[in-house]
């Protein structure tokens, strides 16, 4: 986990360099949205400082007066285009059902008929060298195979929503979109943060105060796009936030090659009419820093020291008004042509006693053939070693059982030729004393006060569960805990099935049973199953103070 070692908050006296404000994807008549890409360009001009048309690619098989769309939308750009006033982007949406890429600046297009897998189209992005962006990652438009990672793509792909939306609300950055972006990042992938407007309608800039902050030298065509291809942007739901993440001479979107593990330093300057409620510095090991500034100007610097020799840190923030901002990250990596990313440890719960397996992928992020000699550790102690061989941006995957594990907290480090390119911490607990299962199908009472509990239990070695569809997969399961129905509710939902109640009768574990409100089917249990009825006073002895 990362060590904080200094932190300065300084709440005025903030310095910015350019922002521009722009939505790098939208639609218009030439595939699936409204009017021309001139109408769209001329249009958001009165709110953004960058629009880029980018039409769904699927559609362009049919030309204009024997033009194709892609050479007509980047003539609009251009006339467009003026330096200092406005920046006009021209790009295509290449859609799948593994998900949807933006591709900036190419004349040239591939869609979904000439090529729907994945690696198909990385191959033709790295074959014409284009920026790309990945589009609103949730599962409903597809997260491109759970996002695995591609070395030689991760050249271009450069950017990815965290918020995508065109309702008035603004409320444009979920869960899952921030929660994939996350994902992405800890597989290997160096992306900047953007949020899209994704407009049908002819409402280009207008329809929410969704942005792409762009941190540039200047409003001009080849300072938007050099900004754009090294990451130096933000994701926004207020339409003139200042924010901006910096290490030294490096911007957010940087990636900082260090040659040891020595503290480095990172500040955040923000700045708004707008209070800042809430800020969090998040990195590949976990949220370093969390703090509730309550204030309109911030400017926060504080020293890291990074675990090992890959490592990013971005910043998530909310205003009082709820809109949200999302920094990319800095990276802080050793000089290494192999790197270890997707780490997972698995199970997630792992007791006193029990082994687990560690999965993990190596790859080479050069295009020449390498040798390399891996090292896993297990708290400094060898769980594997072996000699590599890579070809050129070759991807390996591993999983390294870690044998029985004790009680506490535990470090996997993977070391490539003597450098500590990665790790990952996870924490085993208490021997495990039994399964406890808790009833919430049948409009159960007392759940609340049943989930109360839960944490007090896992923390004595007690694994938790609740069943999912019915009240029937008993195995493993030591204790089962069933809440009679509460007043009210749904009478169907409480009704015990044939098959669960075979189940309950068949369960060879200690049942506890604590009587809900309603009278009837308090009755209707009591008669049907064999269990220990308590109060939950009772309940809780049993099961904490034993």
């Amino acid at each position: 986990m990362k060590k904080l070692v200094l932190l300065i908050l300084i709440l005025s006296c903030v310095v910015f360099g350019e922002i521009f404000y722009g939505n790098l994807h939208s639609h218009t008549s030439y595939s699936d949205g409204s009017g021309t890409p001139d109408q769209a360009y001329e249009y958001a001009k009165k709110y953004l400082d960058v629009l880029a048309v980018t039409d769904h690619a699927y559609y362009f098989a049919q030309k204009i007066n024997g033009k194709t769309k892609p050479y007509l939308t980047k003539l609009a750009a251009e006339r467009h285009t003026k330096d200092g006033e406005f920046v006009a982007l021209q790009g295509f949406e290449w859609t799948a059902g593994v998900g949807h890429i933006n591709v900036y600046e190419s004349l040239e297009w591939i869609d979904r008929n000439q090529e729907s897998s994945l690696e198909g189209f990385y191959r033709w992005l790295v074959e014409h060298k284009k920026l790309a962006q990945f589009n609103h990652p949730i599962s409903t438009f597809g997260t491109f195979d759970s996002f695995r990672y591609f070395p030689e793509a991760d050249q271009y792909v450069n950017l990815i929503e965290v918020g995508n939306g065109n309702w008035s609300s603004g409320d444009v950055i979920n869960e899952e979109m921030f929660g994939n972006y996350i994902l992405a990042l800890n597989k290997g992938w160096h992306l900047g943060a953007t949020v899209g407007q994704d407009n049908h309608k002819p409402n280009w800039g207008s329809s929410n105060e969704g942005r792409t902050g762009i941190v540039a030298d200047a409003l001009a065509y080849d300072d938007i796009m050099d900004a754009l291809w090294k990451r130096h942007t933000f994701g926004s739901e207020d339409k003139n936030v200042k924010a901006l993440l910096k290490s030294g001479p490096h911007l957010m979107g940087d990636i900082v090659f260090v040659e040891d593990l020595s503290p480095q330093k990172i500040s955040l300057e923000y700045e708004d009419t707008e209070k800042l409620l809430y800020l969090a510095v998040i990195s590949q090991s976990g949220t370093v820093l969390e703090l509730r500034p309550n204030t309109e100007k911030l400017n926060l610097t504080l020293s890291i020291t990074p675990p090992d020799g890959y490592e990013w840190y971005f910043v998530y923030m909310k205003q009082f008004d709820g809109d949200e901002i999302v920094t990319s990250p800095i990276w802080f990596q050793i000089p290494s042509p192999i790197y270890v990313n997707s780490v997972r440890v698995s199970p997630e719960e792992i007791h006193d006693g029990e082994s687990a397996k560690v999965y993990f992928e190596v790859y080479n992020v050069t295009g020449e053939d390498q040798n390399v000699k891996l090292s896993v550790l297990l708290d400094e102690n060898p769980l594997r070693e072996v000699e590599m061989k890579f070809s050129p941006y070759q991807v390996k995957r591993f999983v390294v059982p870690t044998g029985s594990l004790e009680k506490g907290y535990h470090r996997v480090s993977f070391v490539v030729d003597g450098k500590l390119v990665q790790s990952s911490g996870f924490s085993v607990k208490e021997k495990l004393k039994g399964v406890v299962m808790i009833d919430t199908l049948h409009e159960n009472d007392h759940l609340e006060e049943l989930k109360s509990l839960v944490e007090e239990l896992e923390k004595r070695g007690y694994s938790v569960k609740y069943p999912k569809v019915m009240l029937k997969d008993l195995e493993g399961v030591d204790i089962l805990i069933i809440s009679t129905p509460k007043e009210g509710g749904l009478s169907f939902a409480k009704k015990l099935s044939d098959k669960e109640l075979e189940a309950i009768e068949n369960f060879k574990g200690k049942i506890y049973i604590v009587p809900g409100g309603d009278e009837e089917y308090r009755k209707i249990y009591l008669e049907k199953i064999k269990g220990e009825v308590v109060t939950l006073e009772e309940l809780r002895k049993k099961l904490l103070e034993e």
